[in-house]
Order: structure tokens, then C-alpha cells, then sequence
């Protein structure tokens, strides 16, 4: 039965319809029949027009990658396998290469094109994380913020540690803060002229590979490091680690002087170092040797203190332990007042300030 009804279209839909129009030879209602099939069959396979529409649109790129598959280019992986791949090399720096496969450089003129690039290339890789950057000078920008949305948020921080590299690299921009949401991760990226693009910028080490040092060590001396980690795990840390010469010094019942180690680890002398700088770092060093328990700073200026806690109960030895600690506020030229404790050894940077609370007290000069 042949139903007569009238519709109105724009302008917009009927040139949409002029491929259908054409092969139907200007025959409306032929090509409406046409459409109304094609609607038909996508409605079989998805459960609405907008799904079957993305399917559509995002064929081409699953053609392509699909060919690359075929060709050997890519391969196919469980999305659970990468995920855990993702999960366990976090902390890892990626090799330059790596970074020209996701982002070729001559293909991108300013900040605008890379935003497109990077959304065009997780679309091709069937990533689905998009990709945003603000800046106030697309051509070269001072700042830079860069968000990255959808995805995990292991797949969205090996993602973002390319893009960081490659920002490094041909932008001078290194990282200054990242935000980590449940949907997003904001990246705030700073000018930084003083690091040539041959050399990581240090952002982008204390946020993306702040493991590439150890795990370097672990596969150069595999059987060395496994060892020492056993024996930490079996002896719960009650070990002590300290230079041979500092042992050798503690061993013949001396204090030695720690400053020009402290002054390796932190890449600076100790006169270039402001006092709280200076406390961090000490708290830093010897939290990790394991000579003491625990370590507590009070930075007010004018009212610095350290309070070292340990469980030492030789005298002898807690009186070389002041001395020795004593060697580096020396060294630094600062007045300071120790005292010895039970348990603990406090060291105080302000003459004026009042007793320091506690019991079984030895002050020591």
C-alpha cells in the first residue's frame, strides 16, 4: 500500500541526500526508500543512530589500522595486558624513538596543530584519549597547560610522558606541576632555556622517570642489588648504610666528618645552601641510610630545629652520633645548640629560643 506523505527538509539534508538522488536519477522518493534501508541495517547491528554513526565514522581509521596489523607495523594486544605493561614501566623514561613514532615534529607548526595531531593519532591507535592545550602563543609559548581526558590513568600518563618529551625537545618546555584526576590528567608546562635539547629536563625526571636511575642499577648489577633488597626485607631495614671510610672512622670509636658526601648527593656546597634547604636534605640523607629512626624539622625562620630520633643505647656511641652530625651545622658556619636525650638528639638554630622540653636531659656543648 503506497502511503502519501509530505516532509520538509532543509537545504543542509538534501545535499546530503544528492548521492542517493543522483544514483536514483533525482527520484526523492527513491533515495528517502534508499536512506530509510541503509537506517535499517545500521539499526540491526547498534542500538541507536548516534552508535551506528561513530561506528561509521571512526571505519576508516580501523581500516587503516587494521592494515598496519596486516603489514606487521602493529600488532594486536589484550587490553588488560596493556594495561599492567602501562602499570609496571611508570617511572621509566621512553627512548627518543619512541616519541618520533607517536609525533612526527615536521608535521606539527604550533601548539593549535599538535593539539589536532594528538587527537588524530589516538584516534588512528584506537586510544580513546583526547587531548587540549591552552596557551596564550601557539608559535612559542612561555606556559603551556595540557589536559588529557578519558582513558585509565596509566594509559593517559604514558601518553602524556611522550607528549611531555616531545614538548621538551622542540618547545623548551618542561613540566611544572601535574594534577591526577579520576577522568583527567593536567599537565602545566613552563619555558626552561637553561637545558639543552639533547639533555631530560629535570620536570619531566622528577615526574616521569623518577625510576630510570634505580632501575638502570637493578639491570647492570641484577645479583648484587636482589641480594641486598632480601637482605633489607629479611633484617626489616635494621641496617646501616655509610660510606667505607665513614665506617672506618665510627669503627676506631671517631666521629667523622659527613659534609662532603652530603655535598655529593645534593650537588652543591653547603654555603650555597640555605638553612632549610640544608635540614631537608640532611633529613632526606640519613632517613635513607637507616642510622636513625626518624627525623622531625621545625622550619619557622628564626626558630629551626631538627630532633633526630634513635635507639642507641651505648653512650659512647650517642656521643659520636652528636659530634658527627654536629660536623656538617659546623661546616655550614650557623650557631646551633645540641642536646642529647634518651632517645633522641635535638639541634636547635636559635640562641634566644626557650629550653627544649623533655626528660633525662644532657645538654651538650
Amino acid at each position: 500500500m503506497l502511503i502519501r506523505k509530505n516532509i520538509s527538509l532543509d537545504d543542509k539534508y538534501l545535499k546530503k541526500l544528492q548521492p542517493l538522488l543522483d544514483a536514483n536519477d533525482g527520484n526523492l522518493s527513491a533515495a528517502i526508500r534508499d536512506t530509510i534501508a541503509v537506517a535499517d541495517t545500521a539499526l540491526i547491528y547498534h542500538n541507536s543512530i548516534d552508535e551506528a554513526i561513530k561506528f561509521l565514522k571512526e571505519a576508516p581509521s580501523r581500516e587503516g589500522i587494521n592494515d598496519t596489523i596486516q603489514s606487521g607495523e602493529n600488532i594486536v594486544i589484550n587490553k588488560t595486558m596493556l594495561e599492567w605493561l602501562f602499570r609496571y614501566t611508570k617511572g621509566r623514561l621512553t627512548e627518543e624513538e619512541l616519541v618520533n613514532e607517536l609525533i612526527n615534529p615536521f608535521e606539527v607548526q604550533n601548539m593549535k596543530e599538535l593539539e589536532g595531531y594528538l587527537n588524530r593519532a589516538a584516534r588512528s591507535y584506537q586510544w580513546p584519549i583526547r587531548t587540549s592545550i591552552k596557551c596564550e602563543n601557539i608559535n612559542d609559548p612561555d606556559s603551556a597547560l595540557v589536559i588529557f581526558s578519558n582513558s585509565t590513568v596509566n594509559n593517559r600518563e604514558f601518553f602524556a610522558q611522550l607528549v611531555a618529551h616531545f614538548l621538551a625537545k622542540w618547545v623548551q618546555l618542561d613540566v611544572e606541576h601535574i594534577f591526577r584526576r579520576a577522568n583527567s590528567t593536567q599537565i602545566s608546562f613552563k619555558k626552561n632555556l637553561s637545558v639543552s635539547p639533547s639533555e631530560t629536563m629535570p620536570g619531566i625526571r622528577k615526574h616521569f622517570g623518577y625510576l630510570d636511575i634505580v632501575c638502570k642499577e637493578l639491570d647492570d648489577n641484577t645479583e648484587f642489588w636482589t641480594q641486598l633488597m632480601y637482605t633489607y626485607n629479611v633484617e626489616r631495614y635494621n641496617l646501616v648504610t655509610l660510606h667505607r671510610n665513614q665506617f672506618e672512622t665510627f669503627a676506631a670509636g671517631d666521629a667523622p666528618n659527613p659534609t662532603k658526601i652530603l655535598e655529593r648527593l645534593c650537588k652543591q656546597s653547603l654555603n650555597e645552601m640555605t638553612l632549610p634547604d640544608l635540614l631537608i636534605a640532611f633529613k632526606r640523607m640519613y632517613l635513607a641510610t637507616q642510622l636513625v629512626k626518624n627525623i622531625e624539622l621545625y622550619l619557622e625562620p628564626g626558630k629551626e630545629s631538627v630532633t633526630i630520633f634513635h635507639d642507641f643505647k651505648n653512650e659512647k656511641v650517642i656521643s659520636n652520633l652528636v659530634e658527627y652530625f654536629s660536623n656538617i651545622f659546623k661546616e655550614k658556619g650557623i650557631p646551633f645548640e645540641p642536646a642529647s636525650y634518651a632517645s633522641m638528639i635535638v639541634f636547635r638554630f636559635n640562641e634566644e629560643s626557650g629550653p627544649i622540653n623533655g626528660s633525662d636531659s644532657q645538654k651538650l656543648s
